[in-house]
């Protein structure tokens, strides 16, 4: 055997050990990031499927997520809303009616405000067509409520039309700064829009007084 030889065998055996190593990393490598692409996958099917649906009926839908850039509506108005105070509501006629003010000012429309009547039997209904009905929360509903919540509004949007047919906000306590207008906004098919210092801000203590997406 010529001794020269010997080198040029074992670099030889040399570089496929090493080209086998890599071939086995890159093998090692592509199997987790195939792992990786997969597992991506199923929770980003997970974190689709829990999003809120749509629903023939809307309630204080939770925020949605953040790539909104301005407040969600799922729908406006088949006709003109008679706002209805209904007697033991717990607000004023001064501040319902500064509420309602606040919303036309922003190019809404209200066909008349009634306060403290049972006007054609819209306050004990279940879905008072045509009316935005304003009542204190009953004890059915109380229960359904967190701790934390001082009203909730309930409204009805036909999914065939996207248009609005009653809506009932209850208040929970007295007036607080800006509840009324902020329930008034869901009664108008607004949704919640997590930006700080905004009127349809979720929580009464981060919002504000800012309109930015509401003008009509």
């Amino acid at each position: 055997m010529d001794v020269g030889s010997i080198p040029t065998t074992s670099t030889k055996f040399d570089m496929l050990y090493v080209f086998s190593d890599v071939v086995k990393s890159l093998t090692k490598f592509a199997l987790i990031s195939i792992l990786i692409i997969i597992s991506s996958l199923v929770i980003l099917s997970l974190l689709i499927s829990t999003e809120a649906a749509a629903s023939d009926y809307h309630s204080n839908y939770e925020r949605l997520p953040a790539v909104e850039r301005s407040p969600p509506r799922v729908g406006d108005w088949k006709y003109t809303p008679t706002v209805l105070v209904c007697s033991a509501a717990p607000v004023d006629e001064v501040h319902t009616r500064s509420s309602v003010a606040f919303w036309e000012n922003l190019g809404y429309k209200f066909y008349t405000t009634i306060y403290k009547q049972n006007h054609l039997n819209k306050c004990t209904s279940e879905n008072p067509q045509g009316f935005i009905v304003v009542k204190l929360v009953s004890q059915e509903e109380i229960q359904k409520m967190k701790d934390t919540t001082l009203a909730q509004t309930h409204f009805y949007v036909d999914i065939n039309t996207g248009k609005i047919e009653w809506a009932i906000i209850y208040l929970r306590t007295g007036p607080i700064l800006r509840v009324l207008e902020h329930e008034i906004g869901h009664a108008l098919g607004y949704l919640h829009y997590n930006k700080p210092g905004h009127l349809m801000h979720k929580s009464q203590p981060l919002g504000g007084w800012d309109t930015d997406g509401l003008r009509k």
